[in-house]
């Protein structure tokens, strides 16, 4: 009966502990957790090495937001390059919450040629989560 009522006693006081610990993660918001802030977006498409735009009039940029709620917008460019300078930027766009792909004219990308698009998610309080990216070489 002794043991029984230590053992007791030792897992209230290890299920307490415990408990006090994780109060403060559940307080925080879920991007938060993440990693201690905005959480970024997924890329969906192009994630491929390789881009086939033959036939085709649009290449859609795709992606998943998991901040919709605090999410004001996304910062979308594309550069022609696998450097992401400036020099090599051949296109900006800031697209309004929710939006999860951008369409554009594959007149814009030339035939084995390699560019590498960017996103990053930027919440209503200005906080920008980390870049996410991806680089494709056009086939024509």
């Amino acid at each position: 009966m002794r043991n029984w009522i230590k053992r007791t006693r030792n897992s209230i006081i290890l299920l307490s502990l415990t408990l006090l610990m994780a109060v403060p993660v559940f307080a925080l918001p879920l991007g938060r957790v993440i990693r201690g802030g905005l959480a970024p977006a997924q890329l969906v498409f192009p994630t491929s090495d390789s881009v086939d735009l033959r036939g085709k009039e649009y290449l859609e940029f795709k992606w998943i937001l998991h901040n919709l709620i605090s999410a004001d917008y996304t910062d979308l460019r594309i550069y022609k390059s696998y450097n992401t300078y400036g020099v090599n930027l051949i296109l900006k766009e800031r697209i309004s919450s929710g939006g999860t792909s951008f369409r554009v004219k594959t007149s814009m990308f030339e035939n084995n040629q390699v560019y590498t698009w960017v996103l990053k998610v930027v919440s209503r309080g200005g906080e920008k989560s980390d870049s996410v990216y991806n680089s494709f070489k056009v086939i024509k």
